[in-house]
């Protein structure tokens, strides 16, 4: 590394959507997450969330907990390389693929579907998921993001995971789940009103007085594919390394709408759009790319990049020329283009097109928001036996509505139907990612079994999370210990390991003695003030 350049980390958050049943019927979705949380205690070392959420950091170094929304969240212990978070995102999915394997072995679930992706395929412009990138930034907050939006609008083309869609600009698939709910370019909200860049800085953790602050993002999709969760923090990663050393960005290629940009983008998956820049010319998204991986190409031949640089570039070079000649050369290692391939297959084994297929998922979202879920099963299934007096008239005022009689109206609403569920299958954790991948369709590219495997007990060298990890695994079996990102705290004997410098690889035992009054009905004490006036064991 060049003498400028100073301590980085990034990580992801990872939401999962969570389905199950048992022989009495479904289980609510909070108690099969404090099931398969309760199976992994068994599996791994462990330590209780100091927060209020019911969760739990694992030997690992990372962070299970559940969500707003009933939903788990894996969020990757603090990683230096882009292979790492590769690493620690997938072995989050072989956790708990682990606890779901368990569950149906040992009879406490007769069916557990846990479900990696962005959308909910009945209602994708409603509801959605997210996946988090986080990343060390020594640049000034305001400087960041003007350079970045070009980039962060235009990875989407190795940074999406795909989906069907009904856009009537599109061609009935779009490239990023994520890119329907990104509404403006910068902003610091990451339920409502997303941005493309988010200035959210909410925890005293996300900032400090050294002068680093972690950027958060939230236009990245869920990805199965280990090689685009590597190419997007390399891509990514490398470039705010760059404005860590006092290197611009972005020159020459601003977009006049980045967001509208973003969703142009989507929606053509051979990669032809163009988008108009700031000064009057159009590019497409490989050209914006090709101009920031240029401004690192540069910069890694001056040696002012970190040691993982050269091979990110290498890969990056490759993905870009890959998808310049043809999208679907990529579809062994990047989730959109190998969705892509699979869909252009049914469609031609279906005998439909695109166009088929984008104004059946049209007419299949009409149908939901205006009828009801029986009358809906009955058009599919072309029959209104059992219905309700009010569920059989609006079956026939749907059937009447969408033209379900005309010849093979009806097949193309099934084969849209087909289609949706195998885009949720796709996403499935041991669902048809997993049989593609198992059957050699698939290629991991930069990291093996073997690894993801390890990273699942053991968290990276160097850094807080190496700290964290042994010192969970120190103490297993010891009750009445919480863990922060920050610290690591035994309340009843006072004992505190500190944490609180992201880039050490070692914590500080501290002994925290709680005064009467720092404790109220609101919870624990406020540890980390209680640091600030901490005594050395």
């Amino acid at each position: 590394m060049s003498s400028q350049a100073k301590p980085f980390l990034m990580g992801s958050e990872t939401e999962y959507a969570v389905a199950g049943r048992e022989a009495t019927g479904q289980i609510h979705a909070d108690d099969l997450y404090r099931m398969l949380a309760e199976v992994l205690r068994r599996e791994r070392a462990w330590m209780a969330d100091r927060d209020d959420f019911p969760g739990q950091y694992l030997q690992h170094g990372g962070r299970l907990y559940l969500d707003s929304g009933w939903h788990p969240e894996h969020a990757t212990p603090e990683c230096f390389t882009p292979r790492q978070v590769a690493c620690y995102d997938k072995a989050g999915e072989a956790l708990l693929d682990l606890a779901r394997r368990r569950l149906l072995e040992e009879g406490r679930a007769t069916r557990v579907s846990i479900v990696k992706n962005n959308l909910d395929s009945v209602y994708p412009g409603e509801c959605t998921y997210g996946t988090h990138e986080s990343y060390t930034c020594w640049a000034r907050n305001g400087e960041t993001a003007s350079q970045l939006l070009p980039h962060l609008a235009s990875r989407i083309v190795y940074a999406g995971s795909g989906c069907l869609s009904a856009d009537p600009h599109g061609i009935g698939f779009e490239l990023s789940q994520r890119a329907r709910h990104i509404v403006q370019s910068v902003g610091h909200n990451t339920t409502a009103e997303r941005a493309l860049f988010s200035t959210r800085l909410r925890k005293v953790s996300d900032y400090s007085n050294e002068g680093w602050f972690r950027i958060h993002l939230i236009s990245k999709d869920s990805q199965r594919a280990p090689f685009g969760i590597y190419l997007t923090f390399a891509a990514t990663g490398l470039l705010v390394e760059m404005l860590n050393r006092g290197l611009r960005i972005g020159q020459g290629v601003h977009l006049a709408n980045p967001v509208q940009a973003l969703r142009d983008f989507s929606r053509d998956p051979w990669l032809r759009v163009r988008a108009p820049l700031s000064d009057g010319r159009q590019f497409t998204a490989l050209e914006i790319q090709e101009s920031y991986l240029a401004e690192c190409e540069r910069a890694v031949q001056h040696g002012e990049m970190p040691d993982w640089a050269p091979e990110a570039v290498w890969y990056w070079r490759q993905t870009i020329e890959g998808l310049a000649r043809d999208p679907l050369s990529l579809a062994n290692r990047l989730d959109p283009y190998c969705k892509l391939l699979i869909y252009q297959h049914e469609l031609l084994r279906g005998g439909f097109d695109w166009n088929d297929l984008r104004e059946a998922l049209a007419k299949l979202a009409l149908l939901r928001a205006a009828y009801s879920e029986p009358a809906f099963r009955a058009v599919l299934v072309e029959s209104a036996t059992g219905l309700s007096a009010e569920a059989t008239s609006e079956y026939d005022q749907a059937r009447a509505a969408l033209g379900v009689g005309q010849p093979k109206e009806l097949e193309r609403l099934r084969f849209a139907v087909r289609l949706q569920a195998l885009d949720i299958q796709y996403h499935e954790l041991g669902g048809l990612y997993d049989r593609l991948r198992e059957a050699g369709r698939m290629e991991d590219v930069i990291l093996d079994s073997v690894d993801v495997e390890r990273a699942t007990r053991e968290p990276p060298a160097g850094g807080r999370a190496a700290a964290r990890g042994a010192f969970i695994r120190s103490v297993a079996g010891e009750e009445d210990w919480l863990a922060d990102w920050q610290y690591l705290w035994h309340e009843p004997t006072g004992r505190c390991l500190d944490l609180r410098d992201p880039f050490r690889g070692a914590g500080t035992l501290v002994h925290l003695p709680v005064p009467p009054d720092a404790e109220d009905d609101d919870g624990p004490a406020d540890v980390l003030e209680l640091l600030t006036q901490r005594v050395t064991v």
